[in-house]
């Protein structure tokens, strides 16, 4: 009997202990695996929207209410809705300084689109980069596609994809493009999206290349950001007399102007103007805390000359 007593509380501690180890064995493994979910959200690209909506209204919000209902596991994130509204210079320049430090697989939505419902095309470039770009072949992707170079493009005319069969003539955003972005972040084929165009027929801005004229470089101002800096094309080492310590005399219409090189804007006085390479390698006009683009009166697309 004693035998007996003794074995059943052998058993009973072993089974205690398998138990024990077992419950360990499935907590270790809760702790080191995902569910399915953060597998889910985790598999899928970016998304990235650009457009000049701005945060007032309610487009923005439509768009990714778009992108959701059709693939509620989508990462969509804000890349800049205040681009000067319509202005395609401006949007190229952000679309490229924007999107060119993000993964291969990133979807990028941009919309700035004056002429939405006419005949333009909106197409889905993917790039050499093996990012995909999707909005209206107006040329707002013009310097992204010199910057990455294109493998293919689509028009986008599979309507099954879209929102609306019959989309609004004034938000292909939401109807159109949204759609198309959460269809690809869904594992969707590119090519499935619409018929493919030649490279050659995608619509680019008239961007005017930097150049040198004897000692002098002429440039186009690219943008204006939101400290009033001119940033210009003028690419660094253009011209080897543009360097630190330097004076470079900046033309911009009827103002011509004496500024010198420097490194950082904390080298110039508070309120002084000066020149640099910024973080993107391009010449930059700069004022230490203070604007010079309204200084000079100057707007995105201006053409300005360098002197020595």
């Amino acid at each position: 009997m004693e035998k007996k007593a003794l074995c059943l509380k052998s058993l009973h501690s072993k089974g205690f202990l398998l138990l024990f180890l077992t419950g360990i064995m499935i907590v270790y493994s809760g702790c080191n695996k995902k569910s399915h979910m953060e597998y889910a959200i985790d598999s899928r690209p970016i998304i990235g929207l650009i457009t000049d909506f701005g945060s007032k209204d309610h487009y923005v919000a439509q768009l990714k209410g778009v992108i959701y209902s059709i693939d509620p596991f989508a990462r969509v994130i804000d890349l800049n809705h205040e681009i000067e509204p319509y202005n395609l210079f401006e949007a190229a320049f952000l679309i490229d300084q924007s999107t060119m430090e993000f993964p291969a697989g990133s979807i990028f939505v941009a919309v700035v689109d004056p002429g939405v419902g006419t005949e333009r095309k909106g197409i889905l470039l993917e790039t050499k980069a093996h990012k995909f770009y999707i909005g209206p072949d107006n040329g707002i992707f013009s310097l992204v596609m010199e910057r990455e170079g294109v493998v293919e493009a689509w028009t986008l005319d599979k309507k099954e994809i879209w929102k609306r069969k019959e989309p609004s003539y004034t938000f292909h955003g939401r109807d159109i493009f949204g759609p198309v972005a959460a269809y690809l972040s869904k594992g969707g084929k590119p090519h499935t999206t619409g018929s493919r165009i030649p490279k050659e027929n995608l619509h680019l801005l008239n961007f005017s290349p930097p150049s040198t004229i004897g000692q002098s470089v002429s440039g186009q101002i690219l943008y204006i950001d939101h400290f009033g800096n001119i940033i210009t094309n003028i690419p660094m080492g253009m011209a080897s007399w543009i360097k630190e310590g330097n004076l470079v005399r900046v033309q911009i219409g009827k103002m011509t102007l004496a500024a010198p090189c420097v490194k950082t804007y904390s080298e110039l006085p508070l309120g002084k103007i000066g020149v640099l390479y910024n973080s993107s390698g391009y010449l930059e006009i700069s004022s230490n805390q203070g604007s010079v683009a309204k200084l000079l009166k100057a707007q995105s697309g201006n053409s300005l000359l360098l002197h020595p």
